[in-house]
């Protein structure tokens, strides 16, 4: 899906708009549960619903690649559920993309179509995962990275990502090709 012309930038000074709020320097982590108490939306596990609903506890097992996180909705709030049987950099991409969602004001949709089949809007998903690295790395931590020659351990640990947001998020910020040409 092709995001809309500006969005890209848009989404960064939204990133940087963010830790301002916090007192955050631009270049800082942005730990996703420190934007979900700023936002107001509740996080829970998985694991937690299980006591709830057994039924849950595929999601944890055989079905865990099934379902990454989820937002349910109730009027005007929101309570983010992570699915916790995946590693951490994941469980931070999956609650940075669902606190985009609340970001970008999406409206949200019904979760299966009449059909019964998952109801997924392209463009809706694309901005929030796109916002969704820029809350992780913003592009001003990306330039950061490289000018400083941060290890790409070191900057996965310190921004809680994988090692596939890093390289995405250095690729589309710029900054591993102004680090090469430097």
């Amino acid at each position: 899906m092709a995001l809309r012309h500006g969005f890209k930038a848009e989404a960064n000074r939204l990133a940087v708009q963010v830790r301002r709020e916090l007192g955050l320097h631009a270049a800082a982590a942005l730990p996703p549960a420190t934007l979900a108490e700023h936002l107001s939306i509740p996080i829970s596990t998985f694991s937690a619903a299980v006591a709830s609903d057994a039924r849950i506890g595929a999601l944890l097992g055989a079905e865990k690649e099934s379902v990454s996180a989820l937002t349910v909705h109730c009027g005007p709030r929101r309570h983010i559920w992570v699915n916790d049987a995946h590693e951490a950099p994941r469980q931070n991409s999956s609650v940075h993309h669902e606190l985009s969602h609340a970001l970008l004001q999406h409206t949200p949709g019904p979760a299966f179509d009449p059909r019964g089949c998952r109801h997924w809007d392209g463009d809706v998903e694309a901005e929030a995962d796109w916002l969704a690295g820029n809350l992780m790395i913003t592009n001003e931590a990306a330039w950061l990275i490289a000018r400083r020659r941060m290890d790409g351990s070191e900057a996965m640990l310190n921004y809680g990502v994988s090692k596939q947001m890093l390289t995405w998020r250095m690729n589309m910020s710029g900054a591993a090709a102004r680090h090469r040409s430097a």
